[in-house]
């Protein structure tokens, strides 16, 4: 039989051991389901440069748009209306940022022909639209089923963050762009 201060000395030594092997255990065995994030988080991927065209002709590079947070949509030159919503949803989740917005751009890249319509444009002011020279560049960006049904975030150095579906809550786009915002001192 163990005498008292024994008995004391192993209590005390589990009590000191139990949490980090509890820790441990937690550490090695439990990944939870969900991150902070709201939108999918993608393999950090830097885009490949290319060259883009404005609607008035002039060509640029796609490395000038590095330098500032990215909201991306890719969408026909007909907007329907889920692209318009897509557009509002980039301006107003943008607006929210406060005295960080000048910290970040909206890019509408046009896929295929055509021209958007100019009463649209007009309501998102400061909205850069561009076409991709090289049409082979869209497939840069990761896409589930259609690429028509994402938006994007792109870092300041130019690498794919996150991914929202058609179905994006703003409430949700906001809280990661607050966070990103946030904690980064790029861009």
């Amino acid at each position: 039989m163990l005498n008292n201060g024994r008995r004391t000395v192993l209590l005390l030594a589990a009590l000191c051991v139990f949490p980090m092997l509890a820790a441990y255990v937690v550490y090695i065995g439990w990944r939870p389901e969900q991150g902070v994030n709201y939108g999918e988080l993608l393999v950090t991927d830097r885009l490949p440069g290319t060259q883009l065209t404005d609607l008035a002709g002039k060509s640029f590079s796609s490395e000038a748009l590095q330098g500032k947070w990215l909201m991306v949509t890719i969408q026909p030159a007909d907007c329907d209306e889920r692209c318009q919503r897509k557009l509002y949803f980039m301006r107003q989740v943008r607006m929210t940022q406060g005295e960080n917005v000048a910290r970040i751009q909206r890019l509408w890249l046009i896929a295929g022909p055509g021209t958007p319509d100019a009463k649209l444009l007009a309501e998102h002011p400061g909205l850069l639209v561009a076409r991709a020279q090289n049409p082979a560049w869209l497939s840069a960006f990761p896409v589930k089923g259609n690429v028509f049904e994402h938006l994007y975030l792109v870092d300041p150095l130019g690498n794919l963050v996150l991914r929202y579906g058609d179905d994006v809550d703003p409430k949700g786009m906001i809280k990661d762009l607050t966070r990103l915002l946030k904690v980064s001192r790029i861009g």
